[in-house]
């Protein structure tokens, strides 16, 4: 069963055999390697061996780095693919505007379903814009023309956090936003690279400076689990900073539950199985091939087998 594991503290990382040997204080704590999904180095005062992460990103893991601040600042992802990296960047430099458009439509149309049903498992009293919202998501054009994305963005954190929320402040909200965020990007990031995709070609998002234009954009129909997570515990987000234990849960969404498919599954699954969607939609070119995950409530549940 593959695991993230969370490296508070201790002096050293290194690669013995097959396992992870955390050393601290004299004392060694092991892991096999082949056993993780991901790494989260929030110690920046670790040290850290090459054949480690050598080890860790051929065995299929990723690695990410945190701040002084427990803030994740970079993603180390495994180079590997599944299978034919070549064509699959073949067929994306292929992708027209039309498709892109179409594509970007059917995530956005995702993204403000899972809003809504984030609201409603928020127990949202406003039935009038939760319907709107609803609404929204009929009415989003090729290329999302008239902005339906940033109309329901707007309302949906209103409705979650209040008509004061401003996103982006330096509060307790933001940042758990920001780093749950961050946990579903760098997932998503790896899981993209590992099918053959260049994430620097996004279908909507196209800074020429950010190397993650694709994950951005593929990333927007899972953003609602942070913001569930976020809206539960609210009342303990006094301030800008995270204790360690949420962080511990917020890196936990992964293991949520999730359906995909008419399936529970955990998130991390799900999401394989999301960007594996994504290239048969590229393959076939038909955006229906697209498929998306339906949230349930952050509750932990078994999985269907």
């Amino acid at each position: 069963m593959q695991r993230t594991l969370i490296i508070h503290a201790g002096e050293r990382l290194i690669k013995r055999e097959n396992w992870l040997v955390l050393q601290s204080e004299g004392i060694e704590k092991r892991v096999p390697i082949d056993d993780l999904f991901c790494v989260v180095i929030d110690n920046p005062q670790m040290v850290m061996s090459t054949a480690l992460m050598t080890a860790i990103t051929g065995a299929g893991g990723h690695v990410l780095f945190c701040d002084e601040k427990h803030l994740p600042t970079a993603i180390l992802c495994p180079q590997s693919g599944y299978y034919r990296p070549y064509r699959i960047l073949e067929l994306q430099l292929l992708i027209d505007e039309d498709f892109r458009e179409a594509l970007w439509a059917e995530v956005v149309r995702a993204k403000l379903l899972n809003q809504a049903k984030a609201l409603m498992i928020a127990k949202c009293q406003d039935k009038e814009r939760l319907y709107r919202l609803r609404q929204l998501a009929q009415q989003v054009e090729a290329g999302d023309k008239g902005n339906c994305e940033g109309i329901g963005a707007k309302m949906f954190f209103r409705l979650m956090y209040g008509a004061d929320f401003i996103r982006m402040r330096d509060d307790g909200i933001n940042a758990a936003l920001n780093y749950g965020y961050t946990i579903i990007r760098s997932t998503l990031a790896k899981l993209l690279a590992a099918h053959g995709f260049n994430t620097v070609l996004g279908i909507h998002h196209i800074n020429s400076a950010n190397y993650f234009n694709l994950v951005d954009d593929m990333m927007e129909p899972w953003r609602p689990l942070a913001d569930m997570w976020t809206d539960l515990h609210h009342e303990e987000l006094l301030d800008g900073t995270l204790t360690k234990e949420q962080r511990t849960e917020l890196i936990g969404l992964l293991n949520r539950i999730v359906l995909f498919g008419g399936r529970r599954m955990k998130v991390r699954a799900a999401m394989d199985r999301y960007v594996a969607s994504l290239v048969a939609a590229v393959e076939k070119k038909d955006v229906h091939c697209l498929r998306f995950p339906e949230l349930l409530p952050l509750a932990m549940e078994k999985e269907d087998e």
